[in-house]
């Protein structure tokens, strides 16, 4: 029986955790659920799984799980220390989206756990301060995103984050091409928040749906996969796959190449994590060889989706700049889905935030002190958007 901390519990990767545990209860304990401020799936989900912590991150939120419950419910950095560190703990599942993540995530490798990572905003803004906390801890890092988790499997059993994977030429990471694939730049000029959020093969939250409408979802997961597999630029390709069947590759130098594929169910890559080092049955729907009939591949187009090119620039620019595309990219997204920019306006807002913060690039980051700073003052600077 392994005992699991579920950050981002009411999350799409909250929900799909969960449904496996639900499916699998003689192997899975909830011990821990954390989540934002949903009080009415937090209710049913404690009803349900009797967690040994509660945590909501709003405290309203957590006054009125409590009042509704009568048990306790924590808050706060008390709340998450309490939700992660536990000794009894065998697993975190980190689904807590952006740059919000990220302290649980380096509480959970300071403790030694077994951290399944969805977040990739956390190892882009902190890859360094991630890398030295490994070093001296136990924790074990295996990537859930469903392209990394693609690379993760096809560089074998043996393989562990953060070391550089032998006798390979490069990764692939696939790419859907999001809902805006065949759309005309004029099209794209007016395309509505609602479509943006119409992914054709996933069903994921708003922030991450509109970085797959712009690309720079696959932007961020370069620089994750420089960071998680020890690679450079000319190491890590991109290619569009529509059909999202094919989840990610790895070139070896002997040219040839494994692929990773099912179908576009994040259950997947969360049910290999559970049970890695080893594989265990499931319920999951398998693919239907017969009604593939076609897997597709194109290259980027660039010039229609600048993101990719955007996150490779800043890939050799220096410590901080990584975190600062994050966190001009949170800004810019957040600007469209409250509909003060229009779409093509995103990574034009990006690319400004970039060139206005340049100078921080070089700056050494030391501590999550130092690094809450700086995000604080990013998002202060640009308030205005």
């Amino acid at each position: 029986m392994k005992n699991l901390a579920v950050l981002g519990a009411t999350g799409s990767i909250g929900r799909s955790t969960l449904n496996l545990v639900r499916n699998d209860p003689e192997n899975f304990n909830v011990f821990s659920l954390v989540a934002n401020s949903n009080v009415a799936d937090m209710e049913s989900l404690t009803h349900e799984f009797s967690p040994n912590v509660v945590v909501m991150n709003k405290p309203l939120a957590a006054k009125q799980l409590r009042e509704n419950l009568n048990i306790e419910v924590m808050e706060g950095p008390e709340g998450m220390h309490a939700a992660v560190t536990d000794e009894r703990i065998d697993i975190v599942v980190a689904g807590i989206v952006g740059y919000a993540g990220l302290s649980s995530i380096l509480l959970a490798i300071e403790h030694g756990k077994q951290i399944l990572l969805a977040n990739k905003e956390a190892i882009i803004c902190a890859g360094s301060l991630i890398l030295e906390k490994i070093k001296t801890s136990k924790s074990k890092i295996v990537p859930i995103d469903s392209e990394h988790n693609a690379i993760f499997q096809c560089l074998g059993k043996d393989y562990e984050c953060f070391k550089k994977p032998r006798n390979i030429n490069k990764i692939i990471l696939t790419a859907s091409g999001g809902p805006f694939r065949k759309w005309s730049d004029e099209q794209m000029k007016d395309a509505s928040v609602e479509s943006a959020l119409k992914h054709p093969n996933w069903k994921m939250g708003k922030k991450i749906s509109v970085d797959s409408a712009t690309m720079m979802n696959k932007g961020l997961e370069i620089l994750e996969a420089h960071w998680l597999f020890k690679l450079q630029n000319k190491e890590i390709d991109v290619i569009v796959h529509p059909e999202s069947i094919i989840h990610s590759m790895v070139e070896f130098e002997d040219k040839s190449t494994l692929a990773q594929l099912s179908n576009p169910d994040m259950s997947i890559p969360i049910a290999f994590g559970l049970s890695w080092p080893d594989r265990s049955p499931n319920q999951i729907e398998t693919i239907n060889w017969n009604k593939i009939h076609q897997l597709s591949f194109y290259s980027v187009d660039s010039k229609k989706f600048p993101s990719i090119d955007i996150a490779r620039n800043i890939l050799e620019e220096g410590p901080t700049a990584g975190m600062i595309l994050n966190t001009a990219n949170e800004i810019a997204v957040e600007a469209f889905l409250s509909r003060k920019i229009h779409f093509l306006e995103i990574t034009d807002t990006v690319q400004e935030i970039l060139e206005m913060m340049a100078e921080t690039f070089t700056c050494e980051i030391k501590s999550l002190a130092e690094l809450h700073e700086l995000h604080k003052d990013i998002h202060q600077q640009f308030s205005h958007l």
